[in-house]
């Protein structure tokens, strides 16, 4: 009877390549069983062609999936990463944006200070020249009435002709 140990290092594995379907894997004929092997034998070195060939899969399986997390993760870093720029490159956007329309209303606002200044000058300027123009007609009107207040005081002063005797 061969021992385990014997049986495992006769045992070829077949190759298989990372996209091979489980169908396709090359699995040694069956031979008939020689007359010295017994069943048991047989059975273990079936089972342990089934578990190597099982192992092989899944080391294959997980190499797979490590490939697929990897370029997964870096996709989702390039996104990202891309995302910030486009980010940073609006907020930078914005920020040129607030400052030209800042310098846009301060220059408006000096534009309107200045006109409503020069508007203030102008109608200070008017509102003295009408000071000016009431200050001279009421001197006007006071020496007018002035005038004929004395031109009266100096009828009454007299007397009338026709009224004495």
């Amino acid at each position: 009877m061969m021992n385990f140990e014997t049986t495992l290092d006769e045992i070829t594995t077949p190759t298989l390549d990372e996209h091979t379907p489980v169908d396709d894997v090359e699995v040694p004929s069956t031979e008939p069983i020689p007359d010295q092997e017994s069943p048991t034998t047989a059975a273990a070195r079936v089972l342990e062609l089934a578990a190597v060939t099982a192992d092989r899969l899944v080391a294959d399986a997980e190499t797979e999936a490590e490939s697929l997390v990897t370029t997964a993760r870096e996709s989702a870093d390039a996104i990202g990463e891309a995302s910030r720029t486009e980010a940073q490159e609006a907020a930078a956007e914005l920020a040129r944006t607030k400052e030209r329309q800042t310098a846009e209303l301060e220059r408006e606002r000096t534009t309107a200070l200045s006109g409503l200044a020069d508007e203030k000058a102008a109608l200070e300027a008017q509102i003295a020249t009408l000071r000016q123009i009431q200050h001279d007609h009421r001197s006007q009107l006071r020496d007018h009435l002035n005038e004929q207040l004395s031109l009266l005081d100096a009828a009454v002063l007299e007397p009338p002709a026709a009224v004495a005797g």
